[in-house]
């Protein structure tokens, strides 16, 4: 490929899997490895994993909630344990059989999350309801093994965080769960992404799980994204690991468990949520670079250029993530395009003229829009312009998500339409089944709204039974 070779990326309107794919390539986010489902994520990529990461856990550490790491592997009887959730996950274990050159007598499973990892050590370390509430987090990486992965949304090993608490009681532990879950509302805020925040139904929900609570997110391309979820597991997980308590009252209680989770997951939500067809458009907040400066000159305006760039990067460090581009090699042009494409909210663009005059050039990657800033006016205005970009990207996406939820009162409705559908249910699993069969889609979300209010049609909109609850459905990653 020549220097200024500009690659081209899919437009969205024409295939957006291909676009999403050309936009973690060419942003150098990440690719693909030599083994089949598991990717390499590259610097610009995981310095935005790591910026969520950061947020997720300044969260975590304000309310007390303590970092732990467990073993990668799991003894395979520790899953066979708990009936519903070995057989939820058994399509995508990874079983090692042999190691140190000999057949494993007990088999082990790389984690595809870690109850099953961690509960018969929770057993010991609680004796009483003095050791209540146990709350402990875990960042690690899990194997699942995904027949059809896509970087970052699903690829066979991931990064995540997952939360692993106990309570004395199932009021304390539903209360957790909610609040978990407005925890991960605040991260995708954090990255200028609405959310649709609700319950699960038994068909979706986690295996094992009483009931999940999730995140849902909309791409572009209306299709869902899971950005999270957080689970009450009751005395299910208990029973089987022997996690109990002796209480104030003198007899031994089995505690009420809760698991949480949130993956690198939300990277490929931040690309499909806020990306157009010239690439990434990052909110400041997990930008990885914030502030790109792009000098302009010839040979004779060299120095005087580049020193004004200096100071300006200077003056900005302390604040933003700032970098000066001085490749000597390529165009100001293929700059513009390889930022542009890497989503950097704002380009200043320095010139002789603006050396001299002591003026910016100031570009807004999320609307395009330049404008002639005064130096001395330059930290007061990228000060509003993170807050407008930020506020900007969220509305866009709040306005395309409500613009692509659709009522609908019977399923022969969906047709060929794009976007999430609303439509009163009567939350029968083999209705959700044959949903999926012919559409290829399946609940996603029960807003607390529709969850506390009667359903709009009295009707289910597959069977034609009594509705009990309007509910979200699409098609999802």
């Amino acid at each position: 490929m020549a220097i200024n070779e500009k690659r081209t990326i899919t437009k969205q309107s024409l295939d957006f899997p291909a676009w999403y794919q050309d936009v973690v390539r060419e942003a150098e986010l990440a690719e693909g490895s030599e083994v089949r489902g598991c990717g390499i994520v590259r610097p610009y990529g995981l310095k935005i994993w790591e910026l969520i990461k950061a947020e997720l856990s300044r969260q975590f550490e304000e309310d007390d909630i303590e970092n732990v790491y467990f073993p990668i592997f799991v003894p395979l009887e520790n899953l066979e344990a708990e009936k519903e959730h070995v057989e939820g996950f058994s399509p995508e274990l990874a079983i090692v059989t042999h190691a140190g050159g000999e057949e494993l007598t007990n088999k082990l499973a790389i984690r595809p999350t870690s109850e099953a990892a961690m509960y018969k050590t929770y057993a010991k370390w609680i004796q009483s309801y003095k050791d209540l509430p146990l709350r402990l987090n875990q960042w690690a990486n899990v194997v699942r093994w995904e027949k059809r992965p896509r970087a970052f949304l699903r690829w066979s090993e991931f990064l995540w965080q997952e939360g692993h608490t106990v309570f004395e009681n199932e009021e304390e532990a539903r209360v957790e769960v909610q609040k978990m879950l407005d925890v991960y509302k605040a991260t995708y805020e954090f990255m200028a992404i609405p959310t649709y925040t609700g319950r699960k139904s038994e068909s979706e929900k986690f295996a094992g799980a009483v009931m999940t609570k999730t995140v849902e997110v909309m791409a572009r391309d209306g299709k869902a994204i899971q950005g999270a979820t957080s689970h009450y597991l009751g005395t299910n997980f208990a029973k089987v690991f022997d996690v109990k308590y002796l209480g104030a009252d003198g007899e031994f209680h089995f505690g009420h468990q809760n698991s949480w989770g949130l993956s690198w997951r939300s990277v490929g939500a931040l690309i499909m949520v806020h990306g157009d067809d010239n690439g990434l458009r990052l909110p400041p907040n997990v930008a990885p670079i914030q502030v790109i400066i792009v000098p302009i000159y010839k040979d004779e305006t060299a120095k005087e250029v580049l020193d004004y760039c200096d100071t300006i990067k200077n003056s900005l460090k302390d604040k933003y993530r700032v970098k000066v581009d001085t490749r000597e090699n390529q165009t100001p042009g293929f700059k513009f395009n390889h930022w542009e494409v890497r989503g950097v909210p704002v380009r200043l663009e320095i010139g002789p003229k603006e050396a001299a005059e002591k003026k910016l050039t100031v570009f807004r990657r999320d609307n395009g829009i330049k404008e002639l800033v005064a130096l001395a006016d330059l930290e007061k205005r990228l000060a509003e312009l993170m807050k407008e970009i930020h506020a900007n990207l969220y509305q866009q996406a709040l306005d395309f998500s409500k613009q692509n939820i659709h009522r609908i009162e019977s399923w022969d409705e969906i047709g060929e339409q794009s976007g999430w559908f609303e439509a009163s249910w009567c939350e029968d699993a083999d209705t959700e089944k044959l949903l999926k069969e012919k559409y290829g889609m399946v609940s996603r979300v029960l807003l607390p709204d529709s969850e506390q209010s009667a359903p709009k049609n009295k009707k289910c909109f597959i069977s034609g039974r009594e509705a009990k609850h309007d509910w979200l459905f699409a098609k999802s990653y």
